[in-house]
């Protein structure tokens, strides 16, 4: 891969060269380095001088940095305080020039004082199993303070006999945003020599001769780079570079790497590795099984680690050394691998291959630092094959596979050019899922699932590193964990992890319960589905002239399958799916499939989508974005009918059958793990939820008894008030106040105290509360509401209207006046107009309805009452309150009825008797 700095220590290097270090020299840099003299000011970029200097010479590359830094506030003393610089001294000497610090008119040389650096020689990329030899020298610098300007100057060289003395260099040229006082990145070679050079992304003049020596240099920063469509092929993202080397083209790059791959004799008679190819011979008989078994050897019995010690960035360790290490890169899967195909008679070829921008490599200047990783090339039966034994899980399903490399170099004796990885298409799903959805308990509840997922490939490989190494415990949190990432919060009742040796594949299997995903709209529910299909979009934007020309990058290639079963409360036919329920279309690459069926109680979606990668040209994608507005949405959502029934409809019945095997799950997650409260606080909720309060109160007690806490403490108050058990109420909610005193527990402490004959005293306690403004209003209310109660209706409007004048208009205050003077039948003369106002600017919302009705109400306007309560409860048929004012006014109206509302309101919200009888009215 083309990355910023020259991948020597990342990519693929013969013994280090005699004139390599171990430790740090201190010289004058060399005499073709051009020194920079900083301009130093009080202000502007921080970064002073940034001066990259490099030289090609007799197999050599010499790399010059100069930078200088003025250090403005702490926090850059602190990043800038210890000095750096990396080197590999099997290859090459870091050379230290200069550390000084500028402060005022004054050089202060750190070098010329005994400061030395100090050598690391741990690895710094040991956590992620990379061994690359660099040493790093570091030094704390000695008194620098903050309005110092510190600078570093040193020269790395680098000679890699694995090349055969070919040198290559890729310098990446900063563009604006970046700043510097003086920058530039300046390169040179002996003059006639076959160093060939190449900028990418930036005109540059052709090279000046002086001396003897050819110099390329480029001013930074570059002007800002023109912005580039988010989907564009990397290459076009590519920051500019300046590219050198000695190689001629391609094929001198396969030919100078090639004996690198050679494989006669690496397997010796009778060991190891031979025994194990003896082994494969054996048991597959096609070329195609041979080779997938082998490369599953690589995948599964050589860890990764990338050994570049000692000339090793390049030269890979032997077969036999892999194999007996059992440890190893790409460089030895490869070479361990191809010794085994080669053994069974299979042709293989050692390819490289860039991991994230080898669409940009038909424009590199050709050299061996322009990749990052190698696999194996191989065609059996006429079909290519590209083989990475540092990937996993492959089978005879996936191996078609392509990776999306975009190009590979094959290295060959004679040479070879670039070749194109072109895609086709996946014959196996990378995941498949079957997932069953329980909505039978309800939509409104909690719902069960049962879900099983088979990943193929790549997919299933951390799956299978689960199975035989983690505990039970470890398995069920890997599973808990994967039924998260996969469905969003839920809780896992019982998993398994399997894995198929045969098929490489592994499969995850939950039953769960879960929050129901059925949102409710002016009484209306419905639920979305997370489809394979339902993440398709192609929507390039080209709308710039600039971009009219650039590809289409895809992404891929991934491929999934979903089965999902919704299991339903009442007959399938009253409910109706909204959205594409059928298609099967390739649209800008993409296949995507999808059927749906409505039967008996349940509904089923088969979908599925393949992402292809790969680009398309311009032309074509502005074919298939038509295509693709054509084909509209691939969103599907499923509508409940009006009269489902919902989860208050158990608030009048001792039947909860329903609900049996919701409470069955709680009771087998508590039972899993009864020390985990949570799971007593999701039964509390549920049961609170289906007018369980007995059982609610329960499970509130077992928690409160182990952990107690504010919120335990005040969801009990609110069960305890509805109860009508005000006493233990009124304690939990103090119980809840003194844990974490808030807004809401005190609101709930002074709703309860006035039951006690102590409106005073709540009064006060909402008086003394800090707030913030929007709570200091609702606790204003409040206390108006306390003061009518007392016989201060007066002071209580006063209060809501000089929160009005303050904010005219507000829908929450202007509904709050309309309530207060409806409930406490409080200056009726202008209360139409006032709660009107407010249903208008609440944009006629369930709750201020409900506070219109109530002033119709005390008008004795009945009808129109009643045509708002309707109104409120078609929007939010679960306010009760609304339920419970319905039939007060039909009773008024005569409506034999009403009685029947005032107790279903009742069941479902008990405290509303009590709360109404306040304002005079009341439920007999």
């Amino acid at each position: 891969m083309v990355r910023t700095t020259l991948l020597l220590a990342t990519a693929l290097a013969l013994s280090p060269p005699a004139w390599a270090g171990d430790e740090p020299l201190y010289e004058p840099a060399p005499a073709w380095v051009l020194e920079a003299v900083p301009q130093v000011e009080p202000s502007g970029p921080p970064i002073i001088l940034f001066d990259d200097q490099r030289r090609i010479e007799q197999g050599r590359l010499w790399t010059y940095v100069d930078r200088a830094m003025r250090i403005d506030n702490p926090q850059m003393l602190t990043a800038a305080g210890t000095l750096q610089a990396a080197w590999l001294p099997d290859k090459g000497d870091l050379i230290i020039h200069r550390v000084t610090i500028l402060r005022g008119g004054e050089e202060i040389d750190l070098l010329a004082q005994g400061a030395r650096f100090e050598v690391l020689r741990r690895e710094r990329g040991l956590e992620q199993r990379m061994l690359d030899g660099a040493h790093t020298a570091t030094l704390p610098v000695p008194g620098l303070r903050v309005g110092d300007v510190l600078r570093l100057s040193f020269t790395t060289t680098v000679a890699d006999q694995a090349l055969d003395k070919e040198v290559q260099t890729i310098a990446v040229l900063p563009p604006e945003p970046f700043q510097a006082g003086f920058g530039r990145v300046r390169l040179s070679w002996p003059q006639g020599s076959d160093v060939r050079w190449q900028a990418n992304g930036v005109e540059m003049p052709q090279p000046i001769v002086e001396n003897g020596f050819a110099t390329l240099e480029a001013k930074l920063p570059l002007a800002k780079l023109p912005d580039m469509p988010e989907d564009a092929p990397a290459r076009y993202s590519m920051p500019p570079l300046l590219q050198a080397g000695t190689f001629a083209d391609w094929q001198e790059v396969s030919q100078v790497m090639a004996p690198l791959y050679s494989t006669e004799g690496t397997i010796a008679p009778g060991s190891a590795v031979a025994g194990k190819v003896t082994a494969i011979k054996a048991a597959h008989a096609g070329s195609l099984d041979r080779a997938v078994a082998a490369l599953r050897l690589v995948q599964d019995e050589v860890a990764y680690l990338a050994n570049g010690m000692n000339g090793g960035n390049y030269i890979p360790q032997s077969p036999a050394e892999t194999w007996e290490m059992r440890y190893g890169d790409c460089k030895a899967k490869t070479l361990l691998l191809l010794a085994m195909l080669r053994d069974m008679g299979i042709e293989a070829e050692a390819a490289l291959v860039t991991t994230s921008t080898g669409d940009s490599l038909p424009s590199i200047l050709p050299m061996a630092a322009a990749f990052d990783h190698v696999i194996v090339r191989t065609v059996i039966d006429g079909t290519e094959h590209w083989l990475d034994g540092t990937n996993a899980g492959t089978s005879t399903a996936v191996v078609f596979e392509v990776p999306p490399f975009h190009h590979a170099l094959p290295l060959r004796a004679d040479g070879a050019g670039l070749i194109a990885m072109a895609q086709r298409p996946q014959s196996a799903f990378d995941r498949e899922s079957a997932l069953t959805f329980d909505h039978r308990a309800g939509l409104d509840v909690p719902m069960l699932y049962t879900a099983e997922w088979h990943l193929n490939g790549p997919a299933g490989a951390p799956v299978r590193a689960v199975i035989g190494q983690a505990s039970e415990d470890q398995i069920d949190e890997f599973v808990q964990n994967f039924a998260t990432a996969q469905l969003g919060d839920s809780r896992v009742i019982s998993g398994t992890l399997s894995f198929d040796s045969a098929s490489n594949s592994a499969t995850v299997r939950a039953t769960g319960l879960m929050t129901s995903p059925w949102r409710w709209e002016r009484g209306t529910g419905t639920r979305d589905f997370g489809l394979p299909s339902g993440n398709f979009t192609f929507r390039p934007d080209r709308s710039r002239a600039a971009w009219r020309d650039i590809p289409v990058a895809l992404p891929g290639p991934y491929s999934e399958r979903v089965e999902i079963t919704v299991l339903l409360p009442d007959a399938a036919e009253g409910y109706q799916l909204e959205g594409r329920e059928g298609f099967a279309e390739e649209i800008a690459g993409v296949r995507l499939e999808r059927t749906a069926r409505k039967e008996a109680e349940r509904l089923v979606i088969v979908d599925s989508a393949a992402w292809p990668g790969g680009e398309l040209s311009p032309g074509d994608a502005v074919a298939e974005r038509a295509r693709a507005v054509r084909f509209g949405s691939t969103e599907l959502k499923l509508r409940a009918p009006a009269n489902v029934t919902r989860r208050y409809a158990a608030a009048r019945s001792a039947d909860r059958s329903r609900f049996a095997a919701v409470e069955a799950a709680y009771a087998e997650l508590i039972a899993k793990d009864s020390e985990d409260n949570e799971n007593y606080r999701n039964r509390a909720n549920f049961r609170a939820g289906t007018f369980d309060r007995a059982g609610a109160l329960e499970d509130l007690s077992i928690v409160l008894e182990r952990e107690p806490d504010a919120d335990t403490y005040f969801q009990r108050s609110q069960l305890n008030a509805d109860l009508n058990r005000l006493e233990d109420a009124l304690a939990d909610a103090e119980a809840a106040f003194e844990l974490a005193p808030s807004v809401s527990a005190a609101r709930q402490r002074a709703e309860l105290l006035r039951y006690f004959g102590r409106q005073e005293e709540a009064i006060a306690l909402l008086e003394d509360q800090d707030a913030t403004g929007e709570e200091r209003r609702t606790l204003s209310i409040a206390i108006s509401d306390l003061n009518a109660e007392i016989g201060r209706k007066d002071q209580g409007l006063q209060r809501i209207v000089e929160l009005l004048e303050q904010r005219p208009g507000d829908p929450d205050l202007l509904n709050a006046r309309c309530w207060y003077q409806a409930t406490w039948n409080y200056q009726p003369e202008d209360l139409v107009t006032i709660c009107t106002e407010a249903v208008e600017q609440a944009d006629w919302s369930a709750p201020v309805l409900d506070s219109r009705a109530m002033g119709y109400y005390r008008l004795g306007r009945h009808p129109e009452a009643l045509k708002d309560l309707e109104a409120a409860l078609a929007a939010s048929p679960d306010q009760s309150a609304s339920l419970f004012m319905r039939g007060i006014v039909r009773r008024a109206m005569g409506d034999g009825d009403g009685q029947r509302d005032i107790s279903e309101a009742l069941a479902r919200t008990p405290s509303l008797e009590r709360h109404y009888a306040l304002f005079g009215i009341t439920a007999e």
